[in-house]
Formats: structure tokens, sequence, C-alpha cells
């Protein structure tokens, strides 16, 4: 009698997992809003673990079934065909899990720290990689020691720098002096690799938008996001430098609103497709990679048309001013004839030597309450647009951010050079001139 209620006991492996579909079905979805943040957070963390501990029994039942043999006598092509059709029907990333899950079962001990929840999925699988790309006759010692040290790093590095560290955990198994030949060589084989596999695709949304994507080599990769990130930082708040004085709203950056990282990314993403010098650009099909602006005359006087590019598109008044204000960009200005009246130039751009000595002077931005840096500015013609026969001169510049720049010419905000030489600057309508913080005594 006792023998047969053994034999109908379920294999402890079985018996967890209905264990685990017991417990989640004990745990109401919805309820999560009514904990506390501390047990919030505490709970988030564990779960984690817990995450990271299923996909590492996950992963060897894959290796156990895709071993079996089962999918072809279920008339499935592959392990990851017969898992997608059984549940989520992403056929890639099953076949990208069972073969995660072989190249964990070369690292043993990688796979056991995966399900203790001492690492996640990530790191276990940046670590089998690296153990499976060890020379062949590195030892079964020196291979466990590799293993164990990158399980360490873990814990301390970021995705990227463990990345980074396993690859060049083999390098102790390099005869020396060709350990950094060999890390050279290694790289310029990737990088020439990645600018082969360099991928971009745009696609406009019909709604004012356009969406796309790219595949870039990591360094460039690296040098888009530091720029992405330098234009997005948030400024800080001189409001307080201003007592007794409300300060405009227009002061505050546009990036000090509370964004999501992606939307800051994407606006710091146009800011930087508008500041692209199309003069220093390879142009490879003899227009050089210069953008037309078509407008009519009362656009740049007035604003009161829209303008269109050359591609076609559309823009507002104030953006067509703004662009052929401070971009390097054509402007072609027409009276109602299709010869232009004027087929503007680039040299109505201030020069790198004037851009310095606006720099010294002006020490930034000059809008009020704004502190970015020389750095992140442009030079603004304040006197006299050019369009008004203007000229590029030192008296006749300013620096101002690309941000309060657009503020200037879409709310037509004026300026002056007040007692003390400096710029200050009034919004339409109001009586209150403002001066940057920089010059308060």
């Amino acid at each position: 009698m006792s023998l047969a209620v053994v034999e109908q006991l379920p294999h402890p492996l079985v018996g967890g997992v209905a264990a685990l579909e017991a417990a989640l079905d004990q745990m109401p979805i919805d309820g999560w809003p009514g904990l506390e943040p501390d047990a919030l957070r505490s709970a988030a963390e564990r779960l984690m673990r817990v995450e990271a501990r299923v996909k590492a029994h996950l992963m060897a039942a894959t290796r156990a079934l895709d071993a079996s043999g089962v999918a072809k006598s279920a008339g499935a092509t592959s392990t990851g065909d017969l898992l997608a059709g059984a549940f989520g029907g992403d056929r890639r990333a099953a076949d990208a899990m069972v073969h995660r899950g072989n190249k964990l079962g070369a690292a043993p001990s990688t796979q056991d720290a995966l399900a203790a929840g001492q690492i996640g999925a990530a790191q276990a699988d940046i670590i089998a990689g690296a153990i499976s790309g060890l020379p062949d006759d590195v030892s079964a010692d020196d291979r466990q020691a590799c293993e164990d040290t990158l399980i360490g790093d873990a814990g301390r590095l970021s995705l990227k720098d463990l990345r980074t560290r396993s690859k060049r955990i083999a390098d102790q198994f390099t005869p020396e002096p060709g350990v950094d030949r060999s890390e050279n060589d290694d790289l310029e084989a990737t990088e020439k690799k990645s600018w082969a596999a360099s991928t971009f695709w745009m696609r406009p949304n019909a709604d004012g938008t356009t969406s796309g994507g790219f595949t870039i080599p990591d360094a460039q990769a690296d040098m888009l996001e530091t720029a992405l990130k330098a234009i997005c930082a948030p400024k800080r708040d001189h409001l307080r430098d201003h007592p007794g004085a409300a300060a405009p709203e227009a002061t505050t950056s546009v990036y000090d609103r509370d964004l999501d990282h992606r939307t800051r990314l994407g606006m710091a993403f146009a800011e930087l497709c508008g500041h692209l010098p199309g003069n220093l650009l390879p142009g490879r099909s003899g227009f050089g990679a210069t953008l037309m602006v078509h407008l009519d005359l009362a656009t740049l006087t007035e604003g009161v048309k829209a303008a269109t590019l050359s591609t076609g598109t559309r823009i507002s008044a104030s953006q067509a001013r703004l662009m052929a204000c401070s971009l390097g960009i054509i402007p072609q200005v027409f009276g109602g004839r299709p010869v232009p009246l004027d087929h503007g130039h680039e040299q109505r751009l201030f020069t790198r030597a004037q851009k310095q000595a606006l720099a010294r002077r002006d020490g930034g931005c000059t809008f009020p309450g704004c502190d970015r840096p020389p750095e992140q500015t442009e030079a603004h013609h304040w006197r006299s647009p050019w369009s008004h026969g203007g000229t590029t001169t030192l008296d006749d510049g300013v620096l101002i951010c690309p941000h309060h720049h657009r503020v200037v010419h879409a709310d037509d905000w004026q300026l002056r050079e007040g007692p003390d030489g400096h710029i200050q600057y009034r919004r339409a309508g109001t009586t209150a001139w403002l001066a940057n913080h920089r010059w308060r005594p």
C-alpha cells in the first residue's frame, strides 16, 4: 500500500513547477499598489532573483528537451519551433533560449549561480559565451578559474564592463607579447564587421513625425549617446538669482520637465539633427549635404507664411527664420517669381573666431535664467537680422542656447543692450527687461 503511494508521487521537478503555479495563483496581480514603498522595492528585487532562478531551470529544461529529440518526432523543425507552437508563438526567441541553454550547459558554475539567483540571465549569457570561446588547449582548472572570476565580477561590473572583461579573460593564456596585438587584431576585425553591418531606415508617419531605426558600430554609438546626453542634460535652477522678480516661464529649459528617458533622448536627437554642419559633411553626389529652404520674402521679414524645404517638407515661418538665422542651411528668398531674390550662403554664419570672442564676452547663453555654457550655444543676430540687412559682426552677435533661440523667434522676444553693456530681454506684451544671472552684482 505504501509503495503504491510512493510510486504515484510526482517527480520533484514536476512538483516544483506545480508548486510555483499554485503560488502564483494565490498572488493577486492588482494587489501591488497597496504595498508600502519599502515592501514594494524588496518584493521587486526578490522577484528579479526568482525570475533568474526560473530561467535557469527553463534553460536546463529546454537543453534536456533538445537532447531528447522529441521535436523531430513531433513534426517540429526544431525544439524552438516546438516550444513556440506550444506557447508565445515567438520562434526566434524560443530558438535563442535553446541556444543559450546549450551554451550554459558548458558552464555549470554559471548555471548554478543563475539557479541560485546570484546573477541575472544577461550576465550568465555573457559568462557562458566567454567560457565557450576559450581556446581548446585551456586546462579544466584554468577554465574553471576564468568562470569563477567572471561570476565574481558580475556582482560589481555593469553589463558593458562585464562583456569587455569577458573578452580579455583569455589574455592570460596568450603568450606575451602577443596579448595587446591579439586584442587589437580582434578589435579591428570586429570594427570592420560592424561597419559592414551598419543599417539605417526612416519612415514618415504622416502626422508631422518620422520614425526610424539604425544599427551602427559601438564607438559611433557612444559618440551619439554622449552628444545626446550633453544636449538633454537639465540646467540648474537659477530663479533664486532673481530676488523679487518672477522669471518668465520660458526660462525653464525644455529638458527640465518630467520627461521619460526615451522622450528626452528623442528631443535631443532632433536638436542634434538641427545642428549638423552641412558645409562640413561629405557630399558625394556633387551637391553637398546642405538643405535648401524656399521661402517668400514675407516669411522672412514678417513671419506670415510657411516655407518649404528642398525635400518638400513644409515648415512654419518661425522655424524657417530660425533655420535661416543660425544653421548651415541655404535660404532662397523669392518675391513672387520663380527666380530667387537672394540665394544665401553660409558665410552669413558667425566664424569660429567670432564665436570664441562671443564666448569670452557672454560666458554662455545670455537668456535670463539660463546657465548653458558657450559650447552649448549658437550665435544670434540680435541687433539687426540679416534678413533686414544686418551683418555678421561681433557687435551684432550674442550667444544663446538652441532652446531659447527657438523661444526668441517663436514668441517674439525683444533684445537690447543694457547700461552695463550686456544684453537684456523683454517678452512681447511685457514691460520688464531681464538680464542673465551671470551679470548680477
